[in-house]
Parts: structure tokens; sequence; C-alpha cells
């Protein structure tokens, strides 16, 4: 069957009032649908809706929920960092199942961090003395 502009529509579902909206129930019987229930279920489509568009889809607030999220901005200053770094230096490397040489090169890089956090932690310092 073709669709065509000029097809005539017998269907009385499609001349109905736009106050009532035809159910057909489980008979096959149809019925009037209560305004007020239809106006309801208008107000919960158009409530989602916003919802989502706030907040997004589910999934995303869920994704959203399961980042981890900063409480305490102290928990990355330079300082409980370098002592954490220092800590793996010290402790961790040396009980690592390695070569030799591997635990030697990664004891340097975490070094080398150390010393460059270091660093900019004297230059904020110096930048901070020099605002009024």
């Amino acid at each position: 069957m073709r669709v065509t502009a000029d097809r005539i529509h017998d269907d009385p579902r499609l001349r109905s009032s736009a106050g009532t909206v035809p159910h057909v129930g489980e008979a096959g019987g149809s019925k009037p649908v209560d305004p007020e229930r239809q106006a309801d279920f208008a107000r919960a489509v158009e409530g989602s809706q916003a919802r989502r568009q706030q907040g997004g889809t589910l999934r995303e607030q869920i994704e959203r929920l399961a980042l981890p999220v900063a409480g305490d901005p102290s928990l990355y200053a330079d300082e409980r960092s370098i002592g954490l770094l220092q800590h793996v230096v010290d402790a961790v490397l040396p009980e690592m199942d390695t070569q030799a040489e591997v635990v030697e090169m990664a004891a340097q890089l975490i070094n080398e961090e150390i010393a460059q956090r270091l660093e900019w932690a004297e230059r904020r310092a110096e930048a901070e003395e020099l605002e009024p």
C-alpha cells in the first residue's frame, strides 16, 4: 500500500476532539479517557523530561555518583604528596620483587618528581610574598 497525500482517512480516532482521547480496552471497545487523568499524564511526562534535561539520563547520574569526589583539598597538598612519594621510595620500592636497576630507575624518577614539587612550592611561596 502506498501512502499519498490525497488518501482518505476514515478512522474515527483521527476525528475525535482534543479533550477526549479514545481508549481501546481489552474487549476492543473504546471509551473516552478522563481529561484530568490525561492532564496528570502530560504533567508527569513533562516533569520527567525536565528532570532528564537537568540531571541527564539515569546512566549519567549513576556514572557521576561513581566518580570520586575530592572532599578535602588538603589531600592533594604538596606536603602530603611529597610524603607519600618519599614513603614509596623508602618503604615500597625496596620491598618489590624486581630487578635492582628497575628499582633504582623508579627511585630516581620519584626523587626527581619530589625535587620538582619542592621547587614549585618554593616558587609559589615567593610569588605569594610578592603579592600585596
